[in-house]
């Protein structure tokens, strides 16, 4: 029987044997004390491993944020996962852990909690106005300030938008620009608002035209032409005189000047036609130089005008001639009423006959005869 301890093994040799401790043991084999292997370097656990001493061994376990056999132990990446923290944060990952931030603009604890920071309350000189800034607006996670009308945004300020480069006035229209704004006049020879610009009719409006000129209306202008028979810039117009140029009338006529034009005068009467001078009817024209109860008789070079029976006058005026008052007109016993143009007779009562001879009715000679 030997006496090796239970912790050893025994080892049978020529008469005698040897007890020697087993794995994970040291002693003399009579006798046997575990080992605690976790004491020098680590067991031979990886470093991010727990070793835990056991009888006769030790056990090795990765850490918690870490994964593997124990003697092998890599580190986990949590922020592989995307839901570990809030959605307004930034997952960290740190050997054997890993940390969550709320990201800039938000603010909390990063693993379900990240509000939104508002910038523009809690610093209320965020967007001087005197760099040109209106207001300032809270964006998520962020911030805007906001220009005035007439501003844009370059960087840390607000600069004047040149509106002139961006053409927003009319083709027809002056634009000026000036520091938040700008202003569109439309040019001269257009009329609007000058952002919409019309043509400026100045033949309607007004010009400086001569009343013997025509006015032309040209887009954004106009010009003048004197008329025909007037020389001169259409702003001053003369007459031109025809009759200075020689041979421009027939030799039997006198040239007229007229302003604008000329005539060729045959003499009072007279008209000229085909280089010939002509009589005038002037009881055909359109002016009726007669009067009304006149009659018009035309005579080589002129014309003359006879009142008509029952009016008197030069022809030219013409008054109702009153008959009644001539004597002897109508027979001594009728009477006379005169009518415009005419008069008419008739016999007194008891008297008969046209007013011109009238009768007694009562037949004498039958009264003076015998009964």
């Amino acid at each position: 029987m030997h006496s090796c301890h239970s912790k050893a093994r025994c080892i049978n040799s020529q008469g005698s044997f040897d007890c020697i401790c087993l794995d994970g043991y040291v002693g003399d084999g009579k006798i046997c004390q575990d080992i605690n292997e976790c004491e020098t370097n680590n067991g031979g656990c990886d470093p991010n491993a727990l070793c835990t001493n056991l009888d006769g061994g030790r056990r090795c376990q990765c850490y918690i944020g870490f994964t593997g056999n124990g003697f092998q132990c890599t580190d986990i990446n949590e922020c592989t996962n995307q839901r570990i923290c809030h959605w307004n944060a930034t997952c960290i990952n740190n050997p054997g852990s890993y940390g969550c931030t709320c990201n800039a603009g938000y603010k909390g604890n990063g693993n379900y909690l990240c509000m939104d920071i508002d910038e523009c309350s809690e610093n209320p000189r965020l967007c001087p106005s005197s760099l040109g800034y209106q207001g300032c607006v809270n964006t998520p996670g962020s911030f805007r300030c906001t220009c005035s009308n007439g501003f844009q945004t370059a960087g840390q300020n607000c600069v004047d938008i040149n509106e002139c480069a961006n053409n927003i006035c009319s083709s027809f229209a002056n634009c000026e620009n000036s520091i938040g704004s700008f202003k569109c006049t439309c040019k001269s020879g257009f009329v609007g608002n000058g952002i919409t610009c019309a043509d400026a009719n100045e033949c309607i409006t007004g010009n400086e035209c001569h009343s013997q000129a025509l006015c032309i209306n040209r887009l954004g202008s106009y010009e003048c032409s004197c008329l025909e028979g007037f020389v001169g810039d259409g702003r001053r117009c003369e007459d031109v005189d025809e009759c200075e140029q020689p041979n421009i009338c027939p030799s039997f006529t006198t040239c007229v000047n007229n302003p604008g034009s000329y005539k060729c005068d045959c003499g009072s009467g007279y008209i000229l036609n085909n280089s010939t001078c002509n009589d005038i009817d002037e009881c055909k024209t359109g002016h009726k130089p007669c009067h009304v109860n006149a009659t018009c008789l035309n005579t080589i070079g002129s014309y003359t005008c006879t009142c008509k029976r029952g009016f008197t006058g030069n022809g030219s005026h013409c008054w109702d001639k009153d008959e009644c008052a001539v004597d002897r007109t109508c027979h001594p016993r009728a009477t006379c009423t005169n009518v415009i143009g005419d008069f008419f007779c008739s016999c007194e009562p008891g008297f008969t006959g046209d007013g011109f001879s009238c009768q007694d009715c009562v037949d004498y000679s039958l009264l003076s005869q015998p009964q």
